[in-house]
């Protein structure tokens, strides 16, 4: 239920504005029956054989520039579903992760990751030298043979 409600709530505020935009099935959640529904749906992970995403809705934004950048949108079944297994799978990959590994973590970030160089640079150990890079489009412009 939880991950119903995570993916369902506060469709009004600012962080959650567009979370009720329906995907290509054009199902919404907007009552408690909808919900407990969706929830009943969601035991499919009990048999994960029948499990089958279902398509992405596409939509186009207009840039500043005058492009358009495409947008995914997951149905509602689709996205409740990730959720739930983010819910069980993201304290798995927590307790197992390196302790000093700060990108795309919740709770960690760059001002983390920066704390924990300052102390390493202050308590004077063989580690004298810190390598700052910006590779942009690595994998385009690297060699492949």
């Amino acid at each position: 239920m939880y991950a119903v409600l995570t993916v369902t709530s506060n469709p009004g505020s600012k962080k959650n504005k567009k979370k009720q935009t329906p995907g290509i099935d054009n199902v919404t959640l907007d009552s408690v029956e909808d919900k407990l529904d969706m929830v009943e749906k969601l035991r499919v992970l009990l048999n994960p054989q029948k499990l089958k995403a279902n398509p992405i809705k596409r939509v186009y934004i207009p840039k500043e520039n005058g492009k358009l950048r495409p947008l995914g949108i997951p149905t509602l079944q689709d996205r409740c579903l990730q959720k739930l297994i983010n819910l069980i799978l993201e304290p798995l990959v927590e307790a197992n992760s390196d302790t000093h590994s700060y990108g795309f973590r919740k709770y960690r970030g760059a001002k983390n990751a920066l704390g924990y160089l300052r102390t390493l640079i202050k308590s004077g150990g063989p580690d004298k030298y810190i390598l700052d890079a910006d590779i942009k489009a690595f994998f385009d412009n690297i060699s492949h043979k």
